[in-house]
């Protein structure tokens, strides 16, 4: 098999530097685990729907998805979402509900250390 070349997307490119970077700036583990998690190839990313976040994650929690967030499902209750892409249906519903969806490079800036999230994947 064919070693993968480099990531072509330059925005996933300068999220996986700055996040092997605040992994080793905050001591902060859960960064580069995210890194190594989006460094693969994106048909092995996480997709996960919003009923999945509806069942994994209580009111208020702060959540990160390595990979796509999806529309199917319902969520009914407020939740902060980072991931890398979302549908627009999801969107919608993570604000329907109260929630943030925010990128995670947000995320980083909003939580450093990145204490009190949890990964969906």
């Amino acid at each position: 098999m064919a070693r993968p070349g480099p990531k072509s997307n330059d925005e996933l490119v300068a999220l996986l530097g700055s996040l092997r970077k605040a992994s080793r700036a905050q001591g902060a583990p859960i960064w580069a685990d995210v890194a190594r998690r989006l460094q693969g190839p994106s048909k092995t990313w996480a997709e996960v729907n919003v009923s999945r976040l509806a069942r994994v994650a209580p009111e208020g929690a702060t959540v990160l998805v390595p990979g796509k967030v999806l529309g199917s499902g319902a969520l009914t209750h407020a939740v902060t979402v980072a991931a890398f892409q979302f549908s627009s249906s999801a969107r919608d519903k993570i604000r329907a509900a109260g929630g943030h969806p925010i990128s995670i490079a947000e995320l980083m800036r909003k939580s450093p250390k990145g204490s009190g999230v949890r990964i969906v994947a």
